[in-house]
């Protein structure tokens, strides 16, 4: 059984610690342990705890000896001659959400958050680690630190907006994740775009509106599309694809609703993502839908000499073919490529591929926002971008297929569109 998740006992546990509290912004509730394992703290708390760094010693002085025996690392205290413990971690912020007895508590607790407001996790990395360091009879407290470029306390404000509860604390910067025997806690594969990327990604869509449909989305290739040729055939391809992830949750969903729905789809995983997720990877592919490949770490490929760009390229068609993929498009994170990026793309025997329709839900996350984004550009023709991290995407895709039908869209992958399209260019470009 956990530790009870009452107020006091939390503020008994971080007043021990030395751990002084900075302010609480809404009134504590009494609540009690969930399925009697003890967990999330009171709905409604946000608070602010700042834990004091120790300072660093150097590295040739004795070990203090006014410091507690328990924090001595085991080595020192084994041995006086062995080498100084490494520098102090630096301190960064993380939210803490609850003290347990066991750390398979913490975990459950953890994945039952997930599931309740999924949404609001989706930018955390958690951790589990032990309520004193060295001392795991003293039970666990269960952390989770927020992507870059987010602000904990807005994160924290977020979740307890949505029923919630959590800590922001000043914590150690150790690499959070859960440990590998975790099948499903693994980094979610979701990506906070810079402002710098934001605007990159606007202009892409934008660029579309006034180049040929086929030039848009294939960087490079200049063929004119016979406007009377596509009335001809009646074409009225459409095609949706998801970047980056997988998500442990939230890509098996999409799939769901795009089986649900007779739709196939392009997935753009990120490689060093993927790797951790290959049973997703093979039923994206066993379900008819088409894998491509969005690098292996999600880099500005621009700032990289060609031979990065190209082990980026390599290694995750490498990792995707593992689980059965055999990707023939590649689409640069944010959209940001060079001539280098062109030339490692074609001699590895793919095709670039951008988009043309930006529903904007990796800005918003919001269903509504994203449908809003379809309905203004949506149309046949559309190559739309979405996002497999984003439970907000997952909410809106259901209606944005209904729309894009009634407007006359047929769905394909993104290979099919292309193909189709590059049959209807003019003869003399087409042999280039």
């Amino acid at each position: 059984m956990s530790l009870r998740p009452a107020w006091g006992v939390l503020l008994a546990a971080l007043l021990a610690a030395g751990t002084p509290t900075l302010g609480v912004a809404a009134e504590p509730q009494k609540v009690e342990p969930q399925n009697g394992r003890g967990a999330l703290l009171p709905s409604g708390t946000v608070t602010t705890v700042r834990q004091e760094p120790t300072k660093q010693e150097p590295s040739k002085t004795k070990p203090r000896t006014d410091a507690p025996a328990a924090a001595m690392p085991a080595a020192t205290a084994a041995n006086a001659s062995a080498p100084a413990a490494p520098a102090e971690p630096r301190i960064t912020q993380a939210l803490r959400f609850g003290i347990y007895r066991k750390e398979a508590d913490a975990w459950v607790d953890w994945k039952s958050l997930v599931r309740r407001q999924p949404d609001m996790v989706a930018d955390l990395v958690p951790r589990v680690v032990p309520l004193k360091a060295g001392a795991p009879d003293e039970g666990y407290v269960l952390l989770a630190a927020p992507l870059p470029d987010l602000d904990p306390t807005f994160v924290c404000r977020r979740i307890v907006g949505g029923g919630g509860s959590c800590l922001v604390v000043e914590a150690p910067d150790v690499p959070l994740g859960p440990p590998a025997k975790i099948a499903d806690g693994d980094s979610n594969g979701v990506v906070t775009y810079t402002p710098d990327q934001s605007r990159e990604m606007v202009e892409i869509e934008r660029q579309a509106a006034r180049l040929s449909r086929i030039t848009a989305i294939v960087p490079g290739f200049d063929a004119q599309i016979d406007v009377g040729a596509l009335k001809a055939s009646r074409w009225n391809l459409c095609a949706l694809t998801f970047d980056d992830g997988p998500h442990p949750a939230v890509t098996p969903r999409i799939l769901d609703i795009l089986r649900a729905e007779s739709v196939r789809a392009t997935f753009f995983p990120i490689g060093n993502v993927a790797v951790r997720h290959p049973r997703i990877i093979q039923r994206i592919v066993q379900e008819g839908h088409e894998v491509g490949n969005h690098s292996l770490t999600h880099p500005n490929m621009r700032n990289l000499p060609a031979e990065a760009q190209r082990a980026e390229v390599a290694e995750t068609n490498r990792v995707l073919a593992t689980a059965g993929a055999d990707p023939v498009l590649f689409r640069p994170p944010a959209g940001r490529y060079n001539q280098d990026t062109l030339k490692v793309v074609q001699e590895e025997r793919m095709s670039p591929a951008l988009w043309n329709v930006d529903t904007r839900d990796w800005l918003t996350r919001d269903a509504e926002k994203i449908m809003a984004q379809v309905d203004a550009a949506g149309a046949i023709g559309s190559v739309v971008l979405m996002h497999t991290t984003y439970n907000a995407t997952a909410e809106a895709l259901p209606k944005a297929i209904g729309l894009l039908r009634t407007r006359g869209c047929r769905f394909v992958t993104l290979s099919e569109w292309i193909s189709s399209l590059t049959s209807l260019a003019t003869p003399r470009i087409a042999q280039k």
